[in-house]
């Protein structure tokens, strides 16, 4: 043991070893540094984080203009998707989300609005009220108020047209009326609605028509649409039939 320390001794005084260990010693103190602190702060800066920036109803060039102020990239995915509230060709939505920390350089994937979703009218002549209210369903879109027309040929209850037509375009969950054929109607009178009308109004009309005032019932407005007393809620038969002269109409009238 008394040798290897005086050997010890002996190498430590030549200049050489001296040198050496300086540069060991050296080695260690840098690797020392360049681990606990150039890494972290080079690493840290490679994988800076920016917030993403709200992209949502922004047409193509603000939002890719937003994103690269932001250090982000922008894709923009070729499939949209209808919506009711942002026009077409804006942004729908956006991946990663708004307010999210994201790394800098890092791609937001865009879907573009295709705006309201427009769909064709089906034919509906010749099928009945029924068939059409499931054909309109079916396509979206709302069956509205049934109107009555007179038609020679196409048989009483069955659709003569739509308005608006067949084969026209209309936003999904629009709706549409339905003409009914009221069937043969020479020598009848088309009984019109009345509703929202005075009882005492609709006297001389009725006459003019060739009606008889039947029955009246007084009732309290169920819907309190603020109609006056005597204003006219429904009719039996109801508006839009085609009647013989003569027919007696019962009202219903708000009490």
């Amino acid at each position: 043991m008394d040798k290897l320390k005086a050997v010890w001794a002996k190498l430590t005084r030549r200049p050489v070893v001296k040198a050496l260990l300086i540069w060991a010693v050296a080695l260690i103190f840098l690797a020392f540094i360049v681990d606990k602190i150039v890494m972290p702060v080079f690493a840290g800066h490679l994988t800076s984080t920016e917030i993403v920036p709200n992209l949502e109803g922004m047409d193509r060039a603000a939002a890719e203009a937003a994103l690269a102020e932001a250090g982000f990239k922008a894709e923009w995915l070729e499939e949209g998707r209808y919506s009711a509230q942002v026009p077409a060709g804006m942004v729908l939505v956006q991946m990663p989300k708004a307010g999210r920390e994201a790394k800098v350089g890092r791609t937001v994937k865009l879907t573009p609005s295709l705006g309201l979703r427009e769909v064709v009218i089906p034919d509906l002549r010749g099928t009945s009220q029924k068939q059409a209210a499931i054909s309109l369903s079916r396509a979206g879109l709302v069956q509205g108020e049934i109107v009555k027309g007179a038609h020679a040929s196409i048989p009483r209850g069955v659709v003569i047209r739509t308005i608006p037509g067949a084969g026209d375009k209309v936003r999904i969950g629009d709706t549409v009326k339905v003409v009914i054929s009221a069937g043969a109607t020479k020598g009848k009178i088309l009984l019109p609605n009345f509703e929202g009308v005075p009882l005492d109004d609709v006297y001389a009309k009725l006459e003019t028509l060739g009606f008889v005032v039947g029955k009246i019932k007084r009732i309290k407005d169920p819907e309190d649409r603020g109609y006056a007393p005597g204003t006219v809620l429904e009719t039996f038969p109801k508006y839009g039939d085609y009647l013989p002269p003569d027919t007696k109409i019962n009202f219903v009238i708000v009490d």
